[in-house]
């Protein structure tokens, strides 16, 4: 079974282009690098308005990892749903960012264990899209049926459509779940050619002990995905989880609906590597807001030909640096929108910025 999306609409290089000519009476040196990212914002929506109030959405999506019960990640293995519901429900640092970012936040239980808190059902997370519970133990089962993956292929993909649907302008997309780590370290290695300990990270902050135990889970689990197959839709089923897999259809398809979306973490970053495949042409869709400080992020991100925003060194958290970047995108449209100073520019005045000239 395969997930069907419409062809990725071409970057507009005219609107882009638009854009770019509007930032020429501003001071060449004001926005810095957000300049060309307000004319990529414009090439992928397609439109040179840059909204006065733009809506910004974020969906996390929620599952758990049968790997987490190795002991795995610096939370405890039943932490998942806990964590999606104090998201969901406003609590916490993240939440507190994207309310300060002007960020509306659904947290999607896509795979939560059931038994980890029976009564998630009754908090602000959205259980309409649940697939199953934990993904299995990827280094000796799949970690999903066939149906499972194109089911939570799809639940991201209505996701987006959703939130384009009631106006969002961008969209920031993230996962949440214990032992995530664990099958993104198999997959960057399995899109990268990366050996299984040089792709196993430290993930939420663990000792060496519990490294060594995720790096043989890795080890293991990648050699089962190799012989599975190296299509996306297999990967994800063979050693992925319901959360990557809702992830990458949903930038796939907020792609195909011309939204940008903006990314952070490895595992965001991997599930844009595999959206790209599901759907060509997603990369162009994508902002990265921030390098981290791990080498699978630095390799995958050459797979997509991305360069990030910022450099805030930030490993953990769903969403954080793209919560933070928000406000800075939100800033520099305005200025752009505000037009340029009374001042006014000389004849001397340059429009490109060259740090190596004298």
């Amino acid at each position: 079974m395969t997930v069907e999306f419409a062809p990725v609409p071409a970057f507009d290089q005219e609107s882009s282009a638009a854009v770019r000519s509007r930032r020429a009476v501003l001071p060449v040196g004001l926005l810095g690098i957000l300049g060309p990212t307000l004319d990529r914002l414009a090439g992928i929506r397609g439109t040179t308005e840059l909204p006065a109030h733009p809506e910004f959405r974020m969906a996390v999506f929620a599952a758990d990892h049968g790997v987490a019960a190795d002991g795995i990640s610096a939370r405890p293995a039943d932490g998942t749903a806990r964590i999606a519901a104090d998201l969901a429900g406003g609590i916490g640092p993240v939440a507190g960012l994207a309310r300060s970012a002007g960020v509306g936040v659904t947290v999607f239980d896509i795979g939560v264990d059931a038994a980890a808190d029976p009564d998630l059902s009754t908090t602000a997370v959205d259980v309409s899209r649940r697939v199953r519970g934990r993904s299995e133990r990827i280094d000796v089962h799949d970690a999903m049926t066939a149906d499972e993956v194109v089911q939570a292929i799809s639940a991201g993909r209505d996701v987006a459509d959703a939130m384009v649907d009631a106006g969002a302008d961008l969209l920031v997309g993230a996962v949440c779940g214990v032992g995530v780590s664990t099958p993104t370290a198999v997959l960057a290695a399995a899109v990268t050619g990366m050996e299984p300990v040089d792709a196993t990270t430290r993930g939420s902050g663990i000792d060496d002990a519990a490294w060594i135990r995720k790096a043989a889970i890795v080890r293991d689990a990648l050699y089962r995905a190799r012989l599975a197959g190296t299509d996306a839709v297999t990967l994800l089923r063979t050693a992925g989880g319901v959360d990557l897999a809702a992830l990458a259809g949903f930038i796939a398809q907020a792609a195909v609906r011309r939204t940008p979306v903006l990314i952070d973490d490895v595992p965001s970053v991997l599930s844009a590597v595999l959206a790209h495949r599901l759907a060509p042409g997603s990369d162009q869709a994508l902002l990265v807001a921030s390098a981290a400080p791990e080498r699978t992020h630095e390799r995958l991100l050459e797979l997509l030909g991305a360069a990030p925003l910022l450099n805030l060194g930030i490993t953990d958290g769903p969403g954080t640096a793209a919560l933070l970047a928000v406000p800075l995108l939100h800033a520099a449209a305005e200025l752009v929108a505000a037009g340029p100073d009374s001042a006014g520019r000389s004849e001397s005045a340059i429009d490109t910025w060259d740090a190596g000239l004298l």
